[in-house]
């Protein structure tokens, strides 16, 4: 009897290693970043891909337990844009721009002692995923562009006004009770997590999958989103035609077809990029991951593996 305890202690000690490593991993942590503090969460073994998230002000948070099957072949790193969902709320407001963005992505590489990477940016993160390629090609292996934000200013205003036209009425009347509601007023997050998922209700092929978003809003979220004012100057006259033909990083263009931007932004980045790739992913629109999830990872999979 003894023996067979030995046996299985001995059978288990790997086990428990693993999991041990794979709580520490999922706990995340805080790293000095550029004068702030990022929160970051690595998961998973293999080439390393950085999650860029969407928002701004949004986190990891929706992201996570959708991409997290795919750590079994790679390492995905999460992490918190700054000011964004755990990372500190303790930014100088100066330090509000797109750079600072691009260079807290750049920090995050070298601190982790990566040396070429993956980056694939969601919406928003899609945005910042360009730029950092753009910056740091020689750092990139491969570039994957999820539901990206447009490449101008001008393309991007057009598709707000799209999805501005499609909100429902009853839609709109329901944004204007919670925001008349006193919880909002009072900036409970609760209030404003509701605001959010119904904000993004028309972003989906399906509206009732809006409730999958898995959304993290902390207490002081309105005053980091009052901070996050300090980009409207750049998002409302950037233009990146001239510096993404000049990109050769194999770069997937991954849209829902039920997303605006597939028809408005997805065949300009399609011309734009050399080395690209473009994807529809039916019954799905700015979230394919959520809606279409065998879908999205057999894509992303595909696309990293490809030895091309």
């Amino acid at each position: 009897m003894r023996k067979l305890i030995l046996i299985l202690i001995a059978l288990l000690i790997p086990w428990l290693n693993s999991y041990s490593q794979n709580i520490t991993q999922a706990e995340g942590r805080l790293i000095p970043v550029n004068g702030t503090e990022l929160y970051v969460k690595a998961i998973g073994s293999g080439e390393p891909v950085i999650v860029v998230h969407g928002g701004p002000v949004l986190d990891h948070s929706y992201l996570y337990p959708h991409l997290e099957p795919l750590s079994k072949d790679y390492r995905l790193i999460f992490f918190d844009q700054r000011l964004s969902g755990r990372s500190s709320p303790e930014v100088d407001s100066a330090d509000i721009s797109l750079n600072a963005f691009i260079e807290d992505i750049e920090a995050l590489r070298k601190e982790l002692n990566f040396g070429k990477v993956h980056i694939l940016g969601h919406s928003w993160g899609g945005l910042l995923a360009m730029k950092y390629a753009i910056r740091y090609p020689d750092h990139v292996i491969k570039l994957m562009l999820i539901n990206s934000m447009a490449p101008t200013s001008k393309l991007w205003q057009k598709e707000v006004a799209v999805l501005a036209s499609s909100s429902s009425r009853a839609d709109s009347l329901q944004r204007q009770k919670i925001m008349q509601s006193r919880n909002f007023r009072e900036n409970k997050p609760q209030a404003i997590e509701k605001l959010l998922e119904l904000s993004f209700k028309n972003q989906f092929y399906d509206p009732e999958n809006a409730a999958l978003l898995d959304l993290f809003v902390p207490e002081d979220y309105m005053k980091r989103s009052r901070l996050f004012g300090n980009l409207m100057p750049y998002l409302s006259s950037y233009d990146l035609t001239d510096e993404l033909r000049k990109l050769n990083i194999p770069t997937l263009i991954m849209y829902g077809r039920a997303e605006p931007a597939a028809d408005i932004s997805g065949p300009v980045l399609n011309r734009l990029i050399t080395n690209a790739t473009f994807t529809l992913i039916d019954e799905s629109g700015h979230f394919p991951f959520i809606e279409q999830p065998m879908k999205f990872r057999e894509t992303v999979s595909n696309f990293i593996n490809d030895p091309k």
